[in-house]
C-alpha cells in the first residue's frame, strides 16, 4: 500500500515536472518569435528614418542587396542628395537688361522661388506597428511586413506618409528588400501591408 502510494506521488510529480518543462519551452519559443517581431520592426524604424534624414550611408546598409542593386558605395551614390551648384541662382533681372534707377544705379531683382518649392519637408517621428508574415512575389522573398509611417511638414501644409516595408532576415541580420506606398485602396482592402507589398 505504502509502494503504490509512493508510486503514485512520484508519477504525480513527473508529471508536473514535464508539463512544467513544457510550458517553458512554449513561453521561451513564443519570447524568440516576440523578440524576432521586435528586430523588425526596430529595423523598418530605423531605415526610414535614415531615409528621411538623407542618412544614404545607413539606409543602404540596411537594405538587402538585391534592393540595393549594388553596393553600399553606388547605393549612396545613386541616392544621396547631388551637391548644389556653388553658381547664385538666376535673379529676374538677370534675364532682361536691368532696370535703372534715375541716377544710374541698377535695381537687382530678387532671387527667383525654386519651382518645387523649399528643397526638403520636415519630416515628423517615424512610428511602425502591425507586423505581419508577408509571402514572396517575383524577385522578393518571404519577409515580415511593417507599416511605417510619419508626418511630412511643407510651409504650408502637413500630410502624413504611409509606407509598407517588407524585412526579410539574413543570418542575424534583418534588411529591408521592399518599400512601397500604402494607397488608400489598400486602407480600404483591410490589411494596406499584405496588399501594398503583394504589388510589387
Amino acid at each position: 500500500m505504502i509502494i503504490a502510494a509512493a508510486a503514485a506521488v512520484t508519477v504525480l510529480a513527473a508529471g508536473c515536472s514535464s508539463h512544467d518543462e513544457g510550458e517553458k519551452g512554449e513561453s521561451g519559443d513564443g519570447g524568440g518569435a516576440s523578440d524576432t517581431t521586435a528586430a523588425a520592426v526596430q529595423t523598418a524604424r530605423t531605415y526610414q528614418s535614415a531615409v528621411n534624414g538623407d542618412d544614404w550611408a545607413k539606409a543602404c546598409g540596411l537594405r538587402t542587396e538585391r534592393y540595393r542593386h549594388g553596393s553600399v558605395k553606388e547605393c549612396v551614390a545613386d541616392n544621396a542628395p547631388k551637391t548644389q551648384s556653388p553658381e547664385p541662382s538666376p535673379t529676374e533681372s538677370d534675364e532682361f537688361p536691368p532696370l535703372r534707377r534715375a541716377d544710374g544705379s541698377v535695381v537687382r531683382g530678387k532671387p527667383k522661388p525654386s519651382a518645387s518649392g523649399p528643397d526638403r519637408a520636415e519630416t515628423g517621428e517615424v512610428k511602425a506597428s502591425g507586423p505581419q508574415s508577408v509571402p514572396a512575389i517575383g524577385d522578393h522573398p518571404a519577409g515580415t511586413g511593417v507599416r511605417v509611417e510619419y508626418t511630412v511638414t511643407w510651409p504650408d501644409s502637413t500630410t502624413t506618409s504611409r509606407k509598407a516595408l517588407r524585412v526579410v532576415q539574413q543570418g542575424d541580420t534583418w534588411l529591408v528588400d521592399q518599400s512601397e506606398d500604402i494607397a488608400e485602396s489598400d486602407e480600404a482592402h483591410g490589411n494596406p501591408v499584405h496588399d501594398a507589398l503583394m504589388r510589387g
